[in-house]
């Protein structure tokens, strides 16, 4: 990996004054304590430029036709069990010691596809890119039997890479091998999702160059759903084939133009300090009930509810109810969510703005949480760096409940994967941080050592410390923009500029600001609605969290029927998890100068 940092510039090479120049006909005055100042700093200054960490590396796989790989045998059946097993060594132990047990199996005559398709895996947790391209491309072609793993590891490549169309063209390619597999109803879900992942653009030029009918039907059907339920429900109905194989996903069934509920309650604080952004929340479920249906004939009734006008948030849901609400959307704080969380019955749909802490209490039955949880942000960016072929990190974040949250979040979804977190860093005090980040990133104890060498002769250098190499990408866990414009700087003068920082939406507060400048580069996740080209402030993810829900409202019953992705939400892509909590992920962008600007990494 490349190293951090700027090299030592070296101390000019002009004789000092004071000092002979050898081979001259003159000899200058002799000055024996600058001399020997120099020749000091000279040995003090390359034990500065030696401070680089030094990072004891597993032997690296050299590919196909080593000493220690056969190649792959034709019908020779993978020992799956095997590479799980070294793979679970590999992450929760280490690479070193998953490749000596590698060797082992030689001993124990293991076939050679398997120690193939083990040194992909070993080679990809090792960010060896290079190697896993060329060992599952061996084994592919040499051993049809091994051809499904191939295509499972390209798959799960692509996926975490965010490559939505590569994934789905591998996952198409993968069930079509398959026909009767008893999953191929999870199969067919996970295809759907990864297409809506992909962005307009790739969606349409890949439908564009398809030839086979099969993917065409898949792309026509992905490119209908995009249009909004009622024309996709006029799609399917009106004698469009749905595909067969890969068959559609189940929950497209439940899609329909016709509303969902008739009656809605929104339940929010609207006398307390979160009266503005409960206003935002209700002005974004307007905007998208008016979106979803225009015909004022069939448009779901909507009333707010002022829940700070009753004694609990259980007592307000009660009071939709009696209202004749068909659904409620609320409440907006923690302490309402948790309320109505632990009614025993809910006679009517709920979908919480907010999550709950403690699920041992919790009852899912007509339950979905949705909130703009940061959590969910942090997870998404282990994945992206991790499929960025990132595998030793550097985090720095908040020493608060808040912060520790969302570092203990990134921190759980990046051991999974196998990556390594080389030194972490949470703050109390953000701008009170130079000292540590240097600490923490290598450079602080080189530079240490330059200023007590200027100190004790008294003679400026030209020279900065070298910092640590034993790390690729950073994430930084900032809470708000101006965290993130005090660290970023930081970063970049410890001799960090070159190597990848990942953030979440905090660092971007919607405004055109021209302080964003320190941010340019910084990698970050944000909901679409605060992307160009729209119109975005600090009140627009709020408007972003009332327009999905209404969109979750009228989509419940098919959001319920998977776990995988089904919604292209203004706050993110949606789907549910088991316990009714909605996941998000957002886009990926930038900073371009003061403004936000999408990014694609392909």
């Amino acid at each position: 990996m490349k190293a951090n940092g700027h090299p030592l510039r070296a101390v000019s090479s002009a004789t000092s004054p004071g000092c002979a120049r050898p081979g001259s006909g003159t000899l200058a005055a002799p000055n024996f304590s600058r001399c020997l100042a120099i020749a000091l700093m000279s040995v003090f200054l390359a034990a500065c430029a030696g401070t680089t960490i030094e990072v004891t590396r597993a032997p690296a796989i050299t590919g196909p036709g080593n000493e220690s790989q056969p190649l792959p045998v034709e019908g020779e059946l993978l020992d799956l069990d095997e590479i799980e097993r070294l793979t679970e060594v590999a992450i929760s132990d280490s690479l070193l010691l998953a490749r000596y047990e590698r060797e082992r199996l030689i001993s124990e005559q293991s076939g050679a596809s398997t120690l193939v398709a083990l040194d992909s895996r070993l080679a990809w947790l090792a960010g060896d890119m290079e190697t896993w391209t060329s060992l599952l491309e061996t084994l592919a072609k040499d051993n049809s039997e091994a051809v499904d793993f191939v295509l499972q590891e390209r798959i799960k490549q692509a996926a975490l890479a965010e490559e939505w169309i590569p994934a789905a063209l591998l996952l198409f390619e993968y069930i079509s091998r398959k026909p009767r597999t008893g999953h191929r109803a999870a199969l067919s879900d996970r295809l759907f999702a990864y297409l809506l992942r992909a962005d307009e653009a790739a969606l349409q030029a890949e439908r564009a160059r398809a030839s086979n009918v099969a993917w065409q039907k898949w792309l026509d059907m992905q490119i209908a759903y995009r249009q909004g339920s009622r024309d996709f429900a006029v799609w399917r109905d009106g004698g469009n084939f749905l595909p067969e194989q890969p068959v559609a996903p189940r929950h497209l069934a439940k899609v329909s133009g016709s509303p969902a509920i008739q009656s809605i309650a929104l339940l929010l604080p609207l006398s307390s300090s979160l009266a503005v952004a409960s206003e935002a929340v209700i002005g974004g479920a307007m905007s998208q009930l008016y979106r979803l249906f225009p015909d004022p004939n069939r448009r779901p009734a909507i009333v707010a509810i002022d829940s700070d006008q009753y004694d609990d948030a259980a007592s307000a849901y009660q009071g939709a109810i009696d209202r004749g609400a068909d659904m409620v959307i609320g409440p907006l704080t923690k302490t309402g969510v948790t309320s109505v969380s632990r009614l025993p019955n809910r006679a009517i749909p709920i979908i919480a703005l907010n999550q709950i802490e403690d699920l041992s209490s919790h009852n899912p039955q007509q339950w979905l949480s949705f909130s703009l949880s940061p959590e969910d942000e942090a997870r998404q960016i282990a994945d992206i760096a991790f499929g960025q072929s990132c595998r030793e990190a550097i985090a720095v974040g908040m020493d608060n409940p808040r912060g520790r949250r969302l570092f203990d979040a990134f921190k759980a979804r990046w051991g999974e994967h196998g990556g390594r977190l080389q030194g972490a860093l949470l703050v109390d005090d953000p701008a009170d941080t130079n000292q540590a980040m240097g600490k923490l990133l290598g450079s602080g104890s080189s530079d240490n050592r330059i200023r007590a060498i200027e100190s004790a002769f008294d003679l400026p250098l030209d020279a900065r410390g070298r910092g640590r190499s034993d790390f690729g990408c950073i994430f930084m866990l900032a809470p708000d923009p101006d965290v993130a414009r005090t660290w970023r700087p930081l970063l970049i003068f410890h001799m960090t500029g070159d190597i990848p920082v990942f953030a979440t939406s905090a660092v971007n507060d919607g405004l055109k600001d021209p302080r964003n400048r320190d941010l340019n580069g910084v990698l970050f996740l944000e909901a679409p609605a605060m992307l160009p080209p729209g119109n975005s402030d600090r009140l627009g993810r709020l408007r972003a969290l009332g327009r999905d829900a209404l969109t979750l409202a009228q989509h419940w019953e098919q959001i319920e029927t998977t776990e995988q992705w089904v919604l292209r939400g203004e706050t993110g892509f949606l789907r549910c998890r088991p316990d009714g909590s909605i996941e998000r992920a957002l886009e990926l962008a930038t900073f371009d100068g003061a403004e936000v600007q999408p990014l694609r990494l392909r």
